[in-house]
């Protein structure tokens, strides 16, 4: 059985109150050729002590220090230090589930067919799980964790790295790419690989420069039979709504005819009405 090499990838800064735990939980996996590359962004809280404590215990930890250009600029800077086959991208305040997560994905049978392997990240300690196999269709609905995902370093080196342009997102145009390639070889494990703290970066911090491009993003990477699948869906329902706008203003204009034809007819009784009681009240000379 093979044992390839496989580096985590944990992009850190001001993490001290998680880091800890975020090692201890790749240095405490069974399956022992990895590296931990850990990219510090010159934090000023304490995490350094932390770094330099954990990385003296663990030979397997190296510590890169220096400014980056944010998250997705330090885990494409860890790509280019991995000399590894296998690469891995880590949360500074996620941790791997339980101590077997390596050795059950690197040792499966579907580590020697695949160039990514993806499974499921659990929401907090006690949350739910996120969130199944995914589809074409899913996947520009929502997002793969990529705490939940193992890719090939080949897959980096065929596709290019994280577009660093996209703040908080570049993972989802990069799992856009690799998911709409036919080339990449890709498995689904129904397995959970992380516990995922919700408070990260991407999920306070909106990237509108994603949103705006989605619709790109998608005729660029998936299969353009796909493609117009989806956008002759897309038109069919917004012409189905525009059908029922319309009905529903025909129905207004109506009831607005209907309302009209009422008023006319109570104002006009309110007219003889009034007529009838001045006649029958005035006075007389």
């Amino acid at each position: 059985m093979s044992y390839p090499k496989i580096s985590i990838i944990t992009p850190t800064y001001n993490s001290a109150k998680h880091l800890k735990t975020c090692i201890l939980s790749v240095a405490q996996q069974t399956y022992a050729n990895k590296e931990h590359l850990i990219i510090d962004n010159l934090s000023t809280d304490g995490s350094h002590d932390i770094l330099r404590r954990y990385s003296d215990r663990y030979p397997h930890i190296r510590v890169i220090k220096e400014k980056d250009n944010g998250i997705y600029d330090a885990m494409n800077k860890g790509i280019d230090l991995s000399a590894s086959e296998w690469l891995y991208f880590l949360g500074s305040d996620d941790i791997m589930v339980n101590n077997n997560v390596l050795s059950d994905i690197l040792t499966s049978p579907e580590a020697d067919c695949s160039d990514v392997i993806y499974g499921n990240v659990q929401l907090g300690k006690n949350g739910r799980i996120y969130d199944g196999e995914f589809s074409n269709f899913k996947l520009i609905e929502k997002n793969i964790c990529h705490q939940a995902i193992f890719y090939r370093k080949k897959v980096f080196e065929q596709l290019g790295k994280f577009d660093t342009k996209y703040l908080a997102l570049a993972d989802w145009a990069f799992n856009m790419n690799w998911f709409g390639n036919s080339n990449i070889r890709r498995t689904y494990k129904d397995k959970i690989i992380a516990v995922w703290t919700q408070n990260g970066y991407s999920s306070t911090n909106p990237d509108n420069l994603f949103l705006e491009d989605k619709e790109a993003l998608i005729r660029k990477y998936f299969p353009e039979p796909f493609v117009l699948m989806l956008y002759s869906h897309v038109s069919s329902a917004l012409t189905e709504q525009e059908i029922e706008i319309k009905q529903l203003q025909k129905q207004l204009a109506e009831r607005e005819s209907e309302l009209h034809s009422l008023y006319q007819t109570f104002a006009g009784q309110l007219i003889r009405l009034y007529k009838n009681i001045r006649k029958r009240y005035a006075p007389t000379t």
